[in-house]
């Protein structure tokens, strides 16, 4: 009976908080493909929890998202985390490069059709700058702003706009402009 119970309280928080648990993670791993990895480690830890103890739904959120924190500082080691260091060197104006390369197109009027997003996503997320798929997921998937991704990942709104632009230039050579 308490296994039946608790089962329709872990279902019902999933559904309620996957999305935004998904979101932290995608944005916080180093690298996207270990996303689904974490996801499930974190909702199977919390499942061990549940069935151990009595949880308040009070911030129940809050306390998947600190399961998802120890999952990620578990999965990565220092050598991924040095990895992911930033190579765009600032200039002796304390500029980044690619600050002050100036675009000419509105990526808000670029548009990938869903009919080919998984296609595009299979490409996409074994880039080697993992902060191409996060951007585009937050973009095209959760359909966030270009500013507000780029609060979100720390970074400028021209490093966003740049991800965006020059991977939609790569996809439509490698895929045609049909994507």
């Amino acid at each position: 009976m308490a296994s039946e119970y608790n089962l329709y309280k872990f279902n019902s928080i999933y559904d309620n908080t996957y999305h935004d648990v998904l979101k932290y993670i995608i944005i916080k791993c180093h690298n996207v493909n270990d996303a689904n990895d974490i996801l499930q480690e974190t909702y199977l830890e919390f499942w061990k929890i549940l069935n151990k103890k009595e949880l308040s739904e009070n911030n129940i959120k809050s306390y998947l998202i600190g399961i998802a924190i120890n999952k990620i500082k578990k999965h990565y080691t220092l050598l991924d985390r040095i990895k992911t260091i930033s190579l765009f060197d600032k200039n002796d104006k304390d500029l980044e490069l690619i600050d002050t390369i100036e675009d000419k197109f509105n990526i808000d009027d670029l548009i990938i059709k869903n009919d080919n997003w998984e296609l595009v996503w299979k490409y996409i997320k074994n880039k080697k700058n993992q902060d191409i798929p996060k951007v585009f997921y937050l973009h095209y998937k959760l359909e966030l702003s270009i500013k507000e991704i780029s609060a979100i990942l720390n970074v400028k709104e021209s490093y966003v706009k740049n991800l965006i632009y020059r991977t939609l230039n790569e996809l439509y050579a490698t895929f045609g402009k049909d994507v």
